[in-house]
């Protein structure tokens, strides 16, 4: 599992992720499970999940390297409330986690 930190301006509700890797290098191709991002906004807090459950790999599966990535068909946010509030008004810190 990677888990990438991001502090970025809002990007508003996500509803699709483009993944994609270069193929350089022996045995760059990886399998991907899924995409969560986390994000917090004032009290709220978001998280979106983007199954993918392929391989990102020209060898392995379809051959692919770039996968684009919808939300979950459960809907594309679980909203939960915070305690405390962020000191950042237009500032979202985004937790990227892809499960491989």
């Amino acid at each position: 599992m990677d888990i990438f930190y991001i502090k970025a301006v809002s990007l508003g509700n996500l509803e699709k992720v483009l993944i994609s890797h270069d193929g350089a290098g022996p045995g760059s191709g990886w399998f991907l499970d899924k995409i969560v991002i986390k994000h917090k906004e004032g009290e709220e807090a978001h998280e979106v999940v983007f199954p993918c459950n392929r391989w990102l790999d020209e060898y392995q599966d379809d051959g692919k390297t770039e996968r684009e990535l919808t939300a979950n068909e459960h809907g594309s946010s679980v909203k939960t409330f915070l305690k405390g509030k962020s000191c950042f008004s237009t500032t979202v810190f985004y937790t990227i986690v892809f499960a491989v």
